[in-house]
């Protein structure tokens, strides 16, 4: 009888010991052909910007070296949390990327009750590019921010400014001119591609946009640039002054886009996306649209960006509170 009991043990460990070997095996199997289906990158704003312009280019590299498809969706609203809870809340498996720029570290500072948390809910994977700043655009009849800042000291709370929204980079840059220049503006929240065309037609006075969306139009001589908020001059409009240059001390407002999982993601995926891209980054392709629209190539690794993201989210938090802006 014993014998009978110990051979039926022996086959029972035996049977688990093969079951739990394939769970192991079938694993490894999935991991090493990661992806195996289509791969969703959301960007959080409206089609056709900047964040859009640079998924899209991703995308194409990654889809031939991934051997998978990778879709951009836009998933625009409320200055970028529409679509990032979108990949808050999708599965930690590898197939939801989000693109997303220095709103992401900012709207925790100015928006309440926040449906995820920038620092443990996402797992970074790589900072895409960083910004030289954003561009002063209008076709106000002035060609200098000194010429600017007289036409709003004469006209206090006349001129205006259009925004992505509340806490938006672009309406922080307003805030900031505001309070370094002296002059007391009119900031227009707009969550449409009609904010630049309103601005160009003069129905707002002027806006802070992104470089790789100015640059084009600048050339095109759709609208004037009249300065660049960082600290040093972009490549792309070399003729253009920082705003320190241009008179306006103190002044220095950069950016970045980056790419980031849900957290919970496996390592391994991780790192095989942060390769990719990286990998990507270094064509001739994607450095022409990274660089040709004034930004510049970063790559870093995923250690390096989750490091970069907690450094912008306490700088982006003291910097509300020196503009009063408060949580809406």
């Amino acid at each position: 009888m014993a014998t009978i009991q110990t051979g039926a043990r022996q086959r029972r460990v035996f049977t688990w010991i093969m079951a739990w070997s394939a769970l192991l095996l079938n694993q490894q199997v999935r991991a090493e052909n990661y992806p195996d289906r289509p791969i969703r990158i959301i960007q959080p704003f409206a089609a056709g910007g900047s964040t859009d312009i640079l998924a899209r280019g991703l995308a194409q590299k990654l889809n031939e070296y991934l051997g998978q498809p990778v879709v951009v969706e836009a998933r625009p609203g409320a200055n970028g949390i529409t679509g990032t809870v979108s990949v808050a809340k999708s599965p930690p498996d590898g197939y939801t990327i989000l693109l997303t720029t220095g709103s992401f570290s900012a709207n925790p500072h100015v928006t309440k009750s926040l449906p995820y948390d920038v620092l443990k809910d996402f797992a970074p994977i790589t900072q895409i590019a960083g910004s030289y700043g954003l561009a002063l655009l209008t076709n106000m009849n002035v060609n200098s921010v000194a010429d600017l800042v007289a036409e709003a000291k004469r006209n206090p709370g006349k001129l205006s400014y259009a925004t992505s929204g509340v806490g938006n980079l672009t309406h922080v840059a307003g805030r900031l001119f505001e309070m370094r220049s002296g002059v007391e503006l009119i900031a227009v929240p707009y969550n449409s591609p009609s904010m630049l065309p309103d601005v160009m037609t003069g129905r707002v006075s002027m806006t802070f946009n992104s470089l790789i969306t100015a640059v084009p139009m600048v050339a095109q001589k759709e609208i004037k640039v009249l300065a660049i908020t960082g600290d040093r001059r972009s490549p792309a409009l070399l003729d253009t002054p920082t705003m320190s240059e241009a008179g306006i001390k103190d002044y220095n407002l950069t950016g970045y886009f980056g790419i980031m999982f849900p957290a919970g993601v496996p390592k391994d995926r991780i790192d095989r996306i942060y390769k990719e891209t990286v990998r990507a980054l270094a064509t001739p392709d994607m450095k022409r649209i990274v660089e040709e629209n004034g930004l510049f190539v970063v790559g870093s690794t995923p250690e390096e960006f989750t490091a970069y993201l907690k450094k912008d989210y306490e700088f982006q938090g003291k910097l509300m509170d020196d503009l009063g802006l408060r949580p809406q």
